[in-house]
């Protein structure tokens, strides 16, 4: 029996891996370690006033990166809305910034939305799946202030039960998904059944729907959003009446926008190099690979809002005229924080074990993303090898492979720059506790 249906085919697959050159330029991340280094001595100071590890919270870094994306969609779509994803960093130092910005806040449950409620929002996005009728409630109370992006069917006659039960009237807007989804499929209903949902919609006089999602995520440049938006407005053209496009207040484009340079993958996170690496493991060898680590693949934040309007103006304004929604996370809530830590073990001058560990993070990241890591004690521009350990009982627990450092010993303070998004928010309480918060001036 074959391993696999058309083992040739396959074998030719991983032939043209073989043969094509690596998907990947190699990285270079001295622009993240001279901008570390300009708050070097803060974040020295802040080590001297309080305990390792923790999160440095950078309230410069975020209110820069806040103010250029909104700077650049503002300028390049029409009567656009930015809505902080909350889950990529649920701090209240963060919801708080966003809002002082003039950004919205998109939140995932009613946790997220007391949060936000709490950050002063005035508009507010509650999107994600399996809402149930308290969290319904809960955003019915606030409809002056929150959309409901509903997510199903069932979501809709659940939301019509609440608002009928409560006597209101409840904006809402749809989540749809498209080939282009891939996995991200489980959310919202198909296009093809968006004309029926929202026929249906007009069923439940407490459902004010107003709004079409099309959220997408991991992107690395701005083609998927291009592509979505073609659909939508095809679908658009050819299956709702002039009555029906005129219900459209506003299009959700959503979030995903990597962020732009500040990490790396591995060779083995390639397809050639992970290629190589199954090889040695199975003939028990170690490769020696040119390159150290390659940038992840991305475009700047002016790319992504210009591209994104070029396809808004040829598809979707001829159609209907409407406010656009963006939900950036990852983007933004990288730069709001740093992993500072210090070296609490030299073992070997390749091997140092931290007082933190990927309890930080929550799973073990930097085993497959490289993140710069710069030793604030005796900084260098150049990296030297040296494995670097957390101190959790877990031999997973690794933050990193080379440190931008003259040399490095006990005591020393290392930070991981630009590591605010899903680090926080997904930290674990293994072994040690979850570090605190603290800012930056």
């Amino acid at each position: 029996m074959s391993f696999v249906e058309n083992f040739p085919h396959k074998r030719r697959l991983i032939e043209q891996i073989l043969d094509a050159p690596p998907a990947g330029e190699p990285g270079d991340f001295g622009h993240i370690v001279q901008r570390i280094l300009e708050r070097r001595a803060d974040i020295l100071a802040l080590c001297g006033q309080q305990a390792t590890p923790l999160y440095a919270y950078d309230p410069l870094s975020f209110r820069t990166v806040l103010d250029e994306f909104a700077q650049n969609f503002n300028h390049c779509v029409p009567r656009h809305q930015a809505f902080f994803a909350v889950k990529s960093n649920h701090h209240p130092f963060l919801a708080a910034q966003a809002v002082a910005a003039g950004f919205g806040l998109d939140v995932s449950s009613s946790r997220e939305l007391k949060l936000a409620l709490d950050a002063g929002a005035k508009r507010i996005l509650f999107s994600g799946p399996a809402k149930s009728a308290a969290d319904l409630e809960l955003a019915s109370r606030h409809r002056e202030r929150v959309i409901v992006n509903l997510d199903s069917f069932h979501e809709l006659a659940l939301l019509g039960e609440v608002a009928a039960r409560m006597g209101c009237a409840v904006r809402a807007g749809v989540r749809i998904h498209t080939a282009a989804h891939g996995a991200w499929s489980k959310f919202g209903v198909p296009l093809a059944e968006l004309p029926r949902f929202w026929r249906q919609a007009a069923e439940y006089p407490g459902v004010r729907l107003e709004g079409i999602q099309s959220h997408l995520s991991w992107t690395h440049d701005a083609g998927p959003y291009c592509r979505v938006i073609g659909e939508v407005a095809r679908l658009l053209r050819e299956q709702f009446t002039p009555t029906e496009r005129a219900q459209l207040k506003f299009y959700d484009f959503g979030g995903g926008y990597r962020p732009y340079r500040i990490e790396g993958r591995y060779p083995t996170e390639l397809p050639l190099g992970e290629l190589i690496r199954v090889a040695d493991e199975e003939a028990g060898e170690e490769s020696q690979f040119t390159a150290p680590y390659y940038f992840q693949d991305s475009v700047p934040i002016e790319t992504y809002a210009r591209e994104i309007e070029a396809a808004l103006s040829e598809h979707l304004t001829p159609l209907v005229d409407c406010e656009h929604f963006s939900e950036p996370g990852r983007v933004v809530a990288a730069h709001a924080m740093h992993l500072v830590m210090r070296v609490a073990d030299k073992k070997r001058d390749d091997l140092v074990i931290v007082d933190g560990g990927i309890h930080m993070i929550g799973w073990e990241r930097y085993l497959h993303v490289y993140c710069p890591v710069v030793n604030l004690t005796r900084p260098a521009t150049r990296e030297i090898p040296v494995r670097i350990c957390g101190s959790l009982c877990d031999p997973e627990d690794v933050l990193g492979r080379y440190c931008f450092a003259e040399s490095i010993e006990a005591g020393d303070v290392l930070v991981m720059p630009f590591q605010g998004a899903y680090t926080y928010s997904t930290a674990h309480n293994f072994i040690r506790d979850i570090p605190p918060v603290h800012r930056l001036p």
